[in-house]
This record gives structure tokens, sequence and C-alpha cells, in this order.
């Protein structure tokens, strides 16, 4: 048997993450042991009481910690403008939040970051921090506590891509919301696969998928229907395609069975600097002078990556 693999979730959580967090929760090789929130596609206080609303639709346990209001260096964006707020709805869930009840879940004392680390220091074997958000709070603690960067197993963080953006024309979302934390991140050492833009190309689900899960997965399923009706619209509205692409499911899915990704050892570092590429993660795939310090996601298996979820809902139906 497999053995359980137990994970931190960094959230933002929007519409895509509330489908990871659901896929995460559904496998018996993942251990969620805590949640931590940060800003992102909403504030991080609509973050976190998203986070528990979640939970409790799906009757599922684990403590929430409050993390990163805004990025290391820099202004914070206006969420009423954001393009999260067209994306996910003003609320993060897509615009049906309201529909769940208000949570009874209390977040810990504890900020996100020293959350974190007590976590990690009190399992008994490595922990994997899964990051759907921008990077803030992961990077916070490995410069807070260095001493427990060999505690962590890895990073499989949603974010970066290798031939484009789609925030900026070279920047991907998560990395433009805290550029200089990505770089921390992958300078750090720590083992890393980024699932970025070229995998979630092919992470998506039509309205016939959705409507699956409506009718296989109970009450969970007609929420998640309803989560997704806007934000299928939203994606149509910006792309031109209707589908619904869930990128924070993409690490998840990754975890629970590698094959549904193909990637290859880089050389990631983002940019700094450039006038009109910062943001940018500069990916090196030869590594003719420097070592692969990330493990990158170049495409997916759609059709897994679907049964997967499906799988997924068939247990809370």
């Amino acid at each position: 048997m497999s053995q359980i693999i137990p994970v931190i979730i960094d959230t933002d959580m929007g519409v895509d993450d509330a489908y990871a967090v659901m896929l995460a929760f559904s496998s018996p090789l993942l251990k969620v042991i805590g949640i931590t929130t940060c800003f992102g596609n909403v504030d991080v206080d609509s973050s976190s009481k998203n986070v528990m609303k979640i939970l409790e639709l799906l009757d599922k346990h684990a403590r929430v910690a409050k993390g990163a209001a805004g990025p290391l260096l820099g202004k914070n964006r206006n969420y009423s403008n954001a393009r999260g707020a067209f994306l996910h709805g003003k609320d993060g869930l897509g615009n049906v939040g309201y529909m769940l009840p208000e949570p009874v879940h209390l977040e810990v004392d504890l900020d996100a970051v020293s959350y974190m680390a007590s976590l990690i220091r009190n399992q008994d074997s490595k922990v994997t921090i899964v990051s759907l958000a921008p990077l803030t709070n992961v990077a916070t603690l490995l410069l807070a506590y260095p001493d427990i960067r060999d505690r962590i197993d890895g990073i499989a963080m949603m974010g970066g891509s290798v031939f484009g953006g789609n925030m900026l024309p070279a920047g991907e979302a998560n990395i433009v919301a805290d550029p200089e934390a990505a770089q921390i991140v992958l300078q750090s050492g720590v083992r890393i696969v980024m699932c970025g833009l070229e995998a979630a190309d092919s992470a998506y689900f039509v309205k016939d998928d959705i409507e699956m899960f409506r009718l296989i997965g109970g009450r969970t399923g007609r929420f998640y229907y309803d989560l997704s009706k806007d934000y299928l619209t939203a994606t149509e509205k910006l792309t031109g395609e209707r589908r619904a692409v869930i990128y924070d499911s993409v690490p998840v899915a990754w975890l629970i069975n590698p094959a549904v990704l193909r990637t290859r050892p880089c050389y990631v570092e983002v940019d700094l600097n450039g006038q009109y590429t910062r943001a940018c993660t500069v990916t090196d795939e030869n590594c003719a002078e420097r070592s692969p310090n990330a493990m990158v996601a170049f495409s997916l298996d759609r059709e897994l990556f679907l049964k997967m979820h499906t799988e997924a809902f068939r247990q809370y139906g």
C-alpha cells in the first residue's frame, strides 16, 4: 500500500481551489493536516471564510490559519475590480457562496506561517505543501524557519508558465501577484513541482462534465454545479472557449497520481526586473549551465484528470 502523504494546502479560495480541496479530501493517499489562506482570487478574509464554508459542505475537518493579506513588496490589489472578481465572482465562490451556511469552524490563533511551521515540526514524516495561491506564505515560511526545510518533502505549486502568461503577456497570475515570493521559493533548494499554464491548458471541464458532477455528487455535486456556471460563462468571455479551467486541481491530481502529468527537470527563475517580462518564470529546459531546481509540467492527461474528479464526486454522492 502506498504511503499516505501529509499535506498542507495554501489557498486563495476561489472556484478552482474549491475543486482542488474537494479532490484532496477524496483521496485516501492524502492526509490534509492543515489549510492556510492567502490573498489572491479574493482578499484573505474572504479566502478564509470560503475555506471554512467548503469544509462544512464536504463534512471534512481541518484547522484553518489566515496568512498574507498582500505581497512581500508593492501594493495589494483592489479586489472589487480584480480579474478574480470577474472569474470567481465577488465572493470567490461564483457568487453562490450565500447558499452555504455560515461556517462554525474557527480559525486557529496562529498566523499561517507559524501554523505551517508547527504542523511540519510535529509530523513524524515529511510534509508536502500544496500551493494554490501566490507564494507569499510559503516564501515567508522558508525565510522565517530555515531549519524546517529538511522536513518539507516538496512543494507542489500551481503557478508559472514556460511559454506565456494569463495575467501579463509573460506572467501567470499567482507569480504576478508576488514575484519576489516566487523567486524565493524557486531558489530555496526545496523539491518543487511547477504546475503551470501548459498543464492547465488541458485541465478543464465543459458543461457536460459539470452536469455529470451534479448528477452523481449529491448535495456537494449540486453546489459545485452552481459554483461553476458563472465561472464557465466568465471564462468564455475571457477566452472565447466555453470551458472551466480548473488550474488548482492540477498539483493535487499529480500528488494522487503522477501519471496525470508529463514533467521534465528544468531550471526556473523569476524575472524581477524586466520592463515587459516582470514575473515571467524564465525556464531553461536544457540546463546546460545550471542544475534543475524544479520539475515542470508540460502537459496533462485530461481523460485521467476528469476520471479522478468523477470518482471524487461519487464519494460525496
